[in-house]
């Protein structure tokens, strides 16, 4: 089983731009969407090996838009690796006939799965984030740039 979360919790949570005054969500870049706003706590579980960075200022849209390229990367066939602009750790993911070998370099823990599971597992991470957070926020829902995270 894999589970992809985050939680809006943590010291870091309000340090978001989405809380600064006049922010207009609709208009934000993608590149700020995906640095500097919604600063949330991941998890990442894979058969109950815990794989989520332990911080808790992941910009959730950064962790999205990594997810999708890392898929695109696996289903050519090819490693890809998740890196943080605030560290030099990463999630590892190694193709291996049809399945994901995911490590990282913050802990130990390392797991195999499905890609197709590890994909569904994203789909459904990513429509809860634009669920709930264009529910929160509904100017962000008008926001073109997250059109790129439904393909």
């Amino acid at each position: 089983m894999i589970k992809i979360e985050y939680r809006r919790t943590g010291p870091y949570v309000d340090r978001g731009r989405e809380h600064q005054e006049e922010v207009d969500l609709a208009v934000v870049t993608r590149a700020d969407l995906r640095w500097y706003y919604f600063l949330s706590d991941l998890s990442f579980t894979i058969h109950e090996k815990e794989l989520a960075p332990p911080w808790s200022w992941t910009p959730v849209f950064d962790f999205l838009w990594s997810m999708k390229g890392v898929l695109e990367h696996l289903d050519r066939g090819e490693h890809s690796t998740i890196g943080f602009t605030e560290n030099a750790e990463l999630i590892e993911f190694v193709p291996e006939d049809g399945k994901v070998r995911i490590s990282c370099t913050y802990a130990t823990a390392e797991a195999v799965c499905e890609l197709a599971d590890l994909k569904d597992a994203w789909q459904v991470f990513r429509q809860t984030v634009l669920s709930e957070l264009s529910g929160e926020h509904p100017r962000l829902a008008a926001n073109s740039v997250l059109a790129e995270l439904r393909l």
